[in-house]
């Protein structure tokens, strides 16, 4: 019973925590070891004249009964039943019962007996919370009542003992109130303590998701720069793959750049550190402990940045949905008088007029157009393609414009299929094959396109010969408006790069010698 006991969880009983469990059973254990001492008293003490006369037997058989119901109400304890009322209520009544057969043996022990009763109704009213504490107490002093009535008329004790008895009567409900008060307000407490640490735990899962969810890092260190929580953000953008252990890890030994100007830095200032992984912003906010530990903020400067941009080009595409009606109606009447123009007159300066009206009309109109194109990269449709059709619309856009056929390479397997929005794909090919023939040596084979299959992804690359992108502007290709040509209206790079995301792909240059290269990363078809 024992074994089931300890292998099988206990079940809770309503009302009742588990520290009451733990006060009953530390109170049977008192009760273990008050029936030991009173089985080795009687022991000690059977041929004295402390008993009456032939009591002695019975004294140590009240003891030892006593002693084995202790024992049994171990079992009870570690299995929890019946019910925690029932136990408390028969542990006191074994004790009022055993007490008083054992106080009938002897006068002299009689006291003392019924002081160590006080004791358990001390305790149950404890235990129980207050809870049949004045029952305890009427019961104990009825039983020591009639056992002094019973005492009185065998002759072993006068009238004149009864004021002692009923004081001691009276200490067991002075007792059980006591008892009572102290367990009602240990009870609030306790309820008290409960209620707080559930709203603590809730509280540590509302910050821990929060933490967890942030799309900054936060680094919490200690003065001596041990690292006391960091969470995964801030390892993802300090570039640090190995777990940081709390209370163990140092900081100098993650990121040594942060370690010391951490400890440079004063409270409310701000700091900048590049990484491998992204540009951050470092703020210290201190938690006024005696370690002197602090609270890193690391903010990725780069989303920061995007989201400014994008702000801008939302402005922007909703100012120019709104015009572009008007925009066009004027332009198209530009470009139709500049036409008109050149076909009347044949004075050089004038056609040099001219056709700077018509180049900058069509600029005027492509930015538009790429806006509006902006603003409709939410719509998809996405569709299937095979090297086939890839084949045909890098064929269909070398035509448009006007790339002559030995000048592109095409290397992709038979095996290849995806979806994609097939305006979006167009969009971003055309733009990728435009630069690059821009700005390639216009010869044969100045124009590579590959693609290829990695397990369920796919990769497409369109580079060329040119003298390729100086290392001072490839982190501003796909920025907004960043142009190195002064034609260009600088949103073609980062119309590729936002339709791509908007199809769950990625746009990306690919550093290297030899020219450009743009690679498009996206999930495969079956």
């Amino acid at each position: 019973m024992n074994a089931a006991a300890t292998s099988m969880p206990r079940p809770t009983t309503p009302g009742y925590f588990a520290s009451h469990w733990r006060s009953l059973d530390y109170f049977n254990l008192y009760r273990l070891t008050l029936a030991a001492a009173l089985v080795f008293s009687g022991l000690l003490f059977s041929t004295s004249d402390l008993f009456r006369q032939s009591a002695n037997g019975r004294f140590q058989s009240y003891a030892f009964a006593y002693l084995m119901i202790a024992a049994l109400f171990v079992l009870g304890i570690r299995a929890r039943w019946p019910g925690f009322q029932i136990q408390l209520t028969a542990h006191i009544t074994a004790d009022i019962v055993l007490f008083m057969l054992m106080m009938s043996t002897s006068e002299q022990l009689a006291s003392g007996l019924g002081l160590l009763l006080a004791i358990s109704i001390a305790s149950g009213g404890l235990v129980g919370s207050g809870r049949l504490t004045l029952l305890y107490a009427a019961m104990a002093s009825i039983a020591v009542l009639l056992q002094h009535g019973f005492s009185i008329l065998g002759g072993g004790q006068g009238m004149d003992s009864f004021f002692q008895v009923g004081l001691l009567c009276a200490g067991y409900f002075a007792i059980g109130l006591l008892a009572h008060a102290l367990t009602l307000r240990a009870l609030r407490s306790e309820r008290l303590a409960q209620q707080q640490a559930g709203e603590l735990a809730l509280l540590n899962r509302i910050n821990a998701v929060a933490i967890e969810n942030s799309p900054d890092g936060l680094l919490a260190i200690r003065g001596d720069g041990i690292i006391r929580h960091a969470s995964p953000r801030a390892l993802a953008l300090l570039g640090i793959t190995a777990a940081a252990v709390p209370g163990i890890t140092r900081l100098e030994d993650c990121s040594p750049e942060l370690a010391r100007m951490s400890q440079q830095m004063q409270p409310g200032t701000t700091f900048t550190l590049n990484t491998a992984a992204a540009q951050l912003r470092v703020r210290c906010i201190p938690l006024e402990t005696p370690d002197d530990s602090r609270v890193l903020v690391l903010e990725d400067q780069s989303q920061a940045e995007q989201a400014a941009q994008r702000l801008k080009l939302a402005a922007l595409g909703r100012l120019t949905a709104n015009i572009a009606h008007e925009i066009r109606n004027p332009l198209s009447a530009i470009s139709h008088a500049a036409q008109l123009l050149g076909e009347e007159t044949h004075d050089t300066a004038q056609i040099r007029l001219t056709g700077i009206i018509e180049n900058n009309a069509r600029r005027l109109d492509r930015l538009v157009e790429e806006v509006l194109t902006l603003n409709r990269r939410d719509r998809l449709h996405p569709v299937s393609f095979d090297a086939a059709a890839l084949g045909l619309l890098v064929d269909e856009l070398r035509q448009t414009e006007e790339i002559p056929a030995d000048a592109v390479i095409i290397d992709m397997p038979d095996s290849l299929h995806f979806q994609f929005d097939s305006d979006h794909l167009r969009q971003i090919v055309w733009n990728l094959m435009r630069n690059a023939w821009r700005f390639s040596r216009k010869q044969a084979g100045s124009l590579r396109i590959g693609a290829q299959m990695q397990g369920s992804n796919m990769q497409i690359e369109i580079g060329d010969d040119g003298p390729g992108v100086a290392s001072e502007h490839q982190d501003k290709l796909f920025e907004p408006f960043f142009t190195t040509d002064a034609q260009g209206t600088g949103l073609g790079l980062f119309l590729a790069r936002e339709l791509a995301e908007a199809n769950h792909a990625a746009l990306s240059y690919v550093p290297g010698n030899g020219g450009a290269r743009f690679r498009l990363a996206l999930r495969g078809g079956e």
